[in-house]
């Protein structure tokens, strides 16, 4: 599965993007984040009203996360505050491994 994951907004103004292959990351961060889309639960989220979210408030964060499967593909778009709750320690998993790969670069 390929993830592209984009976060941008907060205080800092942050502009993170990471393209994940989750066949390629260590076991243990693979295990992560498939515990936290499987709680997610994505595909019983209505895209229609997800469609054309724009970040409120100076400090909330817009996230863009496009997920490819083998013969599905499917987009999100939320912000802190149109997140559902069981979406949230997803998003933040994305953004510390995002976090995570630009300070490598």
């Amino acid at each position: 599965m390929r993830i592209q994951f984009s976060c941008v907004g907060g205080m800092a103004n942050l502009d993170l993007n990471v393209v994940i292959d989750t066949e390629e990351l260590p076991q243990g961060k693979h295990e992560e984040l498939q515990r936290l889309m499987d709680t997610a639960d994505l595909s019983s989220l209505s895209l229609s009203k997800m469609a054309g979210i724009k970040s409120q408030g100076a400090d909330a964060f817009s996230y863009q996360l496009d997920i490819a499967g083998e013969t599905k593909k499917q987009s999100f778009s939320f912000t802190d505050t149109t997140a559902p709750e069981k979406v949230r320690p997803l998003l933040d998993y994305l953004r510390n491994l995002a976090i995570e790969v630009k300070l490598t670069e």
